[in-house]
């Protein structure tokens, strides 16, 4: 069964229990799989394509379990699915070339690069470090938490999201920081 229709009407059938979230996440899946496959060609090329798009639609099969329909997603041009999809493969990605770059010398960086300053490069590898550590120590919420402030969600969108208070989420944050801070210290 498929509607192929827009993202609003897929949440929106899926808010009011005409379609059930496995198979409104599979609609999601044959609308966006074309773009997030697209994006992430873009950015890493194909040989290490399948294993990333695997881990964004994990990542977002596992968000879309505790996914909340709110009144503003009914707007048309709302496209929090994507958005977030967008994000997803954004963190993926980067992830990604930082894993695949760790031990590469800096033959091959561009020197006229203005942007590349070394206090730059410094703060890049410093967060790749952070990024892999976040990784092993926090939970999955946490690490939801984490990513989401990274990238300037505002805190009561992460709590409508996850379901919690905004002072929660700040809370979880900072106290995710405080213990980044101590293992990287360590």
């Amino acid at each position: 069964h498929r509607m192929s229709e827009s993202e609003a009407a897929i949440l929106a059938a899926c808010a009011n229990r005409r379609l059930s979230k496995d198979d409104a996440f599979e609609e999601l899946y044959r609308m966006y799989a074309p773009t997030v496959l697209g994006w992430l060609v873009l950015r890493v090329g194909r040989p290490s394509v399948d294993d990333l798009m695997q881990d964004v639609w994990t990542v977002f099969f596992q968000r879309w379990q505790r996914w909340e329909h709110l009144p503003e997603m009914e707007a048309p041009e709302a496209k929090p699915v994507l958005s977030f999809l967008f994000r997803t493969v954004q963190f993926v990605a980067k992830a990604h070339w930082r894993t695949a770059h760790a031990d590469e010398s800096l033959d091959g960086v561009d020197a006229a690069d203005s942007n590349l300053t070394p206090a730059r490069l410094i703060r890049h590898v410093e967060f790749g470090r952070c990024l892999e550590k976040a990784r092993a120590v926090c939970s999955s919420e946490e690490f939801d938490i984490l990513m989401a402030k990274i990238t300037g969600v505002p805190a009561r969108e992460i709590a409508r999201t996850l379901r919690i208070t905004e002072p929660a989420v700040d809370h979880k944050f900072r106290n995710v920081v405080a213990r980044l801070q101590e293992e990287l210290d360590a």
